[in-house]
């Protein structure tokens, strides 16, 4: 018997994705929900598929599904009404987001062995705290936030070093960061909310505003670093990306990636399961924790959280983040809107129906 892994397509309506969802099993009934950034989303499942595989000769079908397109939200946010642990998938996989770190949500899965050999890890992850020190969220990957530099529009100037570089006014307007909106008219329908948070949490209101007057526009990362570089009145001369798309941009030779000597911005990458030491889905965790996986994301600059693989992080890299303190502190999609508005009103007191 084989085991099921169903997909959402990701790059169609809603309404066919709530069709979708529909035909699919209830979240309750899964044995794995999982979502990663998208450039390493078919790989991600290629190796998923294998794990199930696996498994499935040995053991009762595993019911799994995975994000494959650019959707992000079907069928997580089917998460914020459930009542009981009976409702929740066995293990989730995610990049950190507020969808999954209600309180109420996390009380259905269970604490696992934190993390205090840091002998296991590397140094970048545990100087910069990324690991849950509940144990709940489990890290095992991180999506660094590096600067992007358009060395000729530097006219002169120096080149940003660190976060608060990028709130100095000889910067006006000549930031770029991720973003989309079906055309220039609209409000922006998606948005780096993770980015103004922690501007606001580290640098405070002012910190915020002073970011927002340095901002050209919102774009999506790919198309970013397609025109970086350019003359285009898109680019520009700063830009906030993933690491990995940072490093795609194809003009090196005026262009530089710059890893913020106070700490590329890290949103970790973990999971979270029912049990402590769950038996049923443990071929899907030695998957997400292993090498094979590791040395996947490396090649994508997702840097893996185990020191005994080939890591591809610059030397004495460091992370900066919200914090585990933060975020058990806090209401983030509250908070999150907060940036958001403070960012939009500045920017274009017209955009802020896209926070509302």
């Amino acid at each position: 018997m084989n085991s099921r892994i169903c997909e959402t397509p990701g790059a169609q309506s809603r309404n066919t994705l709530e069709t979708s969802a529909n035909a699919m099993p209830s979240l309750g009934r899964l044995d794995f929900l999982g979502r990663m950034p998208v450039p390493v989303r078919r790989l991600f499942k290629a190796g998923l598929d294998r794990a199930v595989a696996k498994e499935a000769e040995q053991r009762a079908p595993l019911e799994c599904c995975f994000l494959r397109g650019g959707e992000w939200y079907q069928p997580f946010d089917a998460l914020a009404v459930a009542r009981n642990v009976d409702d929740v998938p066995e293990m989730i996989v995610t990049t950190l987001q507020e969808d999954i770190l209600s309180p109420r949500l996390l009380s259905f899965y269970k604490a696992g062995p934190n993390c205090a050999d840091s002998s296991n890890y590397h140094p970048a992850f545990t100087s910069g705290e990324l690991f849950d020190p509940t144990g709940t969220f489990r890290t095992f990957a991180a999506v660094p936030f590096v600067f992007l530099i358009d060395v000729q529009r530097l006219a002169g100037r120096p080149m940003p070093r660190i976060w608060s570089d990028l709130l100095q006014p000889r910067w006006h307007r000549e930031i770029v960061f991720g973003g989309w909106r079906p055309n220039e008219s609209v409000a922006y329908k998606d948005f780096n909310s993770y980015l103004l948070l922690s501007i606001l949490q580290e640098f405070g209101v002012s910190g915020l505003l002073a970011f927002a007057s340095n901002v050209h526009h919102l774009q999506h990362n790919v198309r970013t670093t397609t025109l970086f570089g350019t003359n285009s009145r898109h680019a520009a001369t700063i830009a906030v990306l993933p690491w990995l798309h940072a490093e795609m941009c194809p003009r090196r030779d005026n262009t530089r990636v710059v890893w913020p000597e106070d700490g590329a911005l890290a949103m970790p990458i973990g999971y979270l399961t029912k049990g402590e030491r769950p038996t049923r889905v443990a071929p899907l965790i030695d998957f997400v924790r292993g090498p094979e996986l590791a040395r996947l994301l490396g090649r994508n600059c997702y840097p893996a959280a185990g020191a005994d693989v080939h890591n591809p992080l610059p030397v004495n890299a460091s992370f900066k983040w919200l914090g585990w303190e933060y975020i058990y502190t806090h209401d983030l999609a509250e908070e999150s809107i907060r940036a958001a508005r403070l960012f939009f009103s500045a920017l274009n007191p017209s955009e802020l129906r896209a926070c509302a």
